[in-house]
């Protein structure tokens, strides 16, 4: 009995507990919006959601892993939680890292990237942009960048790329 109840439960449950941590993102990125719409610089990243998600997740594996190598020792197994548990890890630290500034009255945006590199973007260097299913790709001249739609303050950046008149791809 208690097998039916958690096959039923557990996919029931996840699509509620992803519906409540994109209700999360949403109303915290609106109260981002609101706290810099008056501000010169305003900094887009990744929402806290996302720290916290790679925090559970790299915390259960390497839990995992732990129990798998004290109970179990088959490398193959293990080595597929570590990559797991590398997973999480590369989340937090996206989260913690990523992030894009936009200066209101200058004629750029600085990009900088998981590993710390660091682009100055003119405005005019920027062809086109469009949107993929989660991910907002703005092209230059020379790069493809790659953004999330649910990063806080993004519509700044959205704002900015059309005052600057940067053509919009369907």
């Amino acid at each position: 009995m208690l097998q039916i109840v958690i096959r039923i439960l557990i996919p029931a449950l996840i699509p509620i507990l992803l519906g409540l941590f994109m209700s999360n993102i949403d109303k915290k990125n609106c109260g981002e919006i609101l706290k810099n719409i008056a501000k010169e610089n305003v900094i887009i990243h990744l929402p806290r959601t996302y720290l916290w998600i790679g925090c559970i997740e790299m915390s259960f594996t390497l839990t995992c892993l732990i129990l798998m190598v004290n109970y179990q020792h088959d490398i193959w197994f293990e080595l597929g939680w570590l990559i797991l548990a590398l997973f999480g890890a590369m989340i937090v630290a996206k989260t913690s890292i990523w992030k894009i500034l936009i200066f209101r009255h200058e004629s750029f945006f600085v990009y900088r990237t998981m590993f710390y590199k660091i682009y100055k973007i003119q405005y005019e260097e920027c062809e086109y942009y469009k949107f993929g299913t989660n991910t907002f790709i703005l092209k230059a001249r020379n790069k493809t960048f790659f953004i999330d739609n649910k990063a806080t303050n993004f519509e700044f950046l959205l704002a900015m790329l059309t005052q600057h008149k940067v053509k919009e791809l369907a």
